[in-house]
């Protein structure tokens, strides 16, 4: 897995540029499924099986392939370029941070730029700079240097590709959400020789951190009887965090109780309350320990893709996640070996007979 795992977050792929990340997975599925489709947008929808029934019942397992980052807005005559955020881009860990262009088949390595420590005034020195008085540098000498490069307004930057390990618990950028798309990949290698009661669908989305609604022609091409997101869950066990939850790398994988982000569109997740306890009682079955999480200000594809049709049974699953957002996040790859195994054990009973009905 965590071979794997470097391999998806060493693509570049912002909202809206998810191409090298729809063509390893295509790649790494092909032979495997019944059906690979890719929408216009980009997702990649892989039918599992098919099940000879007339009205087969249908279960959807989806994560978003797409990472945030940044776009450029100006090219100064310098050479130095100016940006804007696509996504939630955390402005406190921007200054100095290491930033990775495509462009015109080749990578170009730069830097947000900070004010030399020599130099800046006392009243600078805790100071966050907002986006758009950042610049960054990528070393070119002028804004003709940048253009012959390929780079122009409009081209996608994201953070530094930077992948390592302490045992089961790995540091990279853009785990959120690769080790979402790793999971469904190894449950596509697991349950390939499966006699499944459902028709699965695995579904890689994208747009989840520009908008949240990438996956919505997915959602209605599927029209599945029951969804299943998976995505981080902040983890709380750093010295920062402890006290606010009781979310911890390694304490296995998380089930989102209670999901809402207040500012704009107001959006997020209260999940079936039959199917939250028919993960748990199957969790307990198999004593995979889940981690309940309540948030505020988190979204998810769930968010608006619950609204789809007639409306879906939906929860998020995931996998608890330290630094979210910033320049490199950590995960430990045993929480997503639970989540895997929860999965398997989820799918082997989802039918008709299953129900999630209200009232």
């Amino acid at each position: 897995m965590k071979e794997v795992l470097r391999d998806l977050t060493s693509c570049l792929a912002l909202s809206g540029y998810e191409d090298s990340v729809i063509r390893y997975v295509k790649e790494r599925l092909a032979g495997k499924a019944e059906e690979i489709q890719i929408d216009p947008l980009g997702n990649v929808i892989v039918r599992m099986n098919r099940l000879q029934t007339e009205n087969p019942y249908r279960v959807m397992v989806f994560a978003h392939m797409d990472e945030l980052g940044l776009v450029v807005t100006k090219i100064e005559e310098s050479g130095f370029l100016r940006l804007e955020r696509l996504g939630g881009i955390p402005e406190k860990s921007l200054a100095g941070t290491t930033l990775l262009i495509e462009a015109e088949g080749k990578q170009w390595n730069g830097i947000v730029g900070t004010k030399s420590h020599h130099v800046t005034k006392q009243d600078e020195k805790y100071k966050v700079l907002p986006v758009n008085e950042i610049y960054a540098d990528f070393g070119f000498r002028s804004k003709q240097d940048a253009l012959d490069a390929g780079i122009s307004v409009g081209t996608p930057v994201g953070y530094a590709r930077q992948f390592f390990d302490n045992g089961s618990i790995v540091f990279s950028n853009t785990l959120d959400n690769r080790v979402g798309c790793l999971t469904l990949l190894e449950l596509a290698d697991r349950l390939q020789d499966t006699g499944l009661p459902c028709e699965l669908y695995i579904v890689f989305s994208v747009q989840e951190e520009f908008n949240l609604r990438g996956v919505l022609p997915a959602v209605r091409r599927v029209n599945p009887h029951l969804a299943i997101t998976l995505d981080i869950t902040i983890a709380t066990d750093t010295p920062d965090l402890k006290g606010s939850a009781d979310i911890r790398l390694g304490g296995g994988p998380s089930i989102g109780m209670y999901t809402f982000h207040g500012r704009g569109t107001l959006g997020g997740l209260i999940p079936n309350p039959k199917l939250v306890r028919h993960l748990q009682k199957i969790a307990r079955e198999q004593e995979i320990p889940l981690q309940q999480a309540v948030f505020m200000g988190i979204l998810t594809d769930a968010s608006f893709s619950q609204l789809e049709n007639d409306g879906i049974p939906m929860v998020d699953l995931g996998y608890p996640a330290r630094y979210t957002h910033a320049p490199v996040e950590a995960v430990d790859l045993q929480d997503v070996e639970q989540l895997i195994c929860l999965l398997e054990k989820l799918l082997l009973t989802c039918d008709h007979g299953l129900d999630l009905s209200r009232g």
